[in-house]
């Protein structure tokens, strides 16, 4: 294949990722709706190929079902599958942050306070949920990038998109950004201290906060099933 073809494919197939996705997380698609590839096909111009691929990426990262006969299907909001997710975060991203706070520099604490900065303005400003879930996600790897650790951070990233159809169920209280700027306040002081048992301490209470709020925003939806 000539490799011009194949890198324009593969821009095609993280287009078709990227838009499949921001439609799941921003409920578009709901848990259980079966996704028609001949309609994105259409409406994106491009053949079923690079839909498919980014089905099974979307599948990879949790997001979608894909069925023998029925094709492929938006995955359900559960507890078990949070649960899996926030489990996972908390195995991975304290240990990261320590890594990451062995190897900071100036440039890496200033990266983390504009990142800091740019959360605050977004809460500041009542920016959509979708404007401080992606605010949110860059403070947290503005903390990690220092780590150096491309393959844990790529982990970090499929877990972070899973999460966040989750993350929208709190993301949207005013009480929960208010409580989420503060967490990144602290972890921010912590970080630039070199502080490494204070920022995985304030960091897990973020993440099991931020659990404990989805749970509790799953038990709120209309159609919950607790499996």
């Amino acid at each position: 294949m000539d490799p011009s073809v194949a890198i324009k494919r593969r821009t095609v197939t993280s287009s078709v990722v990227d838009l499949i996705r921001d439609r799941i997380i921003s409920g578009f698609y709901k848990g259980g709706q079966q996704i028609r590839q001949e309609a994105i096909a259409e409406e994106a111009g491009v053949s079923r190929i690079p839909i498919r691929e980014a089905l099974l990426q979307l599948e990879a990262e949790g997001l979608v079902v894909i069925h023998t006969h029925k094709g492929a299907v938006v995955a359900s909001l559960t507890v078990d599958d949070a649960i899996d997710i926030f489990e996972a975060r908390l195995a991975l991203e304290p240990f990261i942050l320590k890594k990451a706070i062995e190897r900071a520099t100036e440039v890496d604490v200033e990266h983390v306070r504009r990142a800091l900065d740019d959360y605050t303005r977004g809460v500041e400003a009542k920016e959509s949920p979708a404007k401080l879930s992606e605010l949110n996600w860059s403070f947290h790897k503005a903390m990690s990038r220092s780590a150096r650790r491309p393959r844990s951070l790529a982990l970090l990233s499929s877990l972070y998109n899973s999460a966040d159809r989750y993350l929208r169920l709190q993301i949207d209280a005013r009480s929960a950004q208010t409580k989420a700027l503060e967490d990144h306040k602290a972890l921010a002081v912590a970080f630039a201290e070199g502080n490494q048992t204070l920022a995985q301490k304030l960091l897990r209470k973020h993440i099991e906060d931020a659990r404990d709020d989805v749970m509790a925003g799953l038990q709120a939806l209309p159609d919950f099933e607790n499996s």
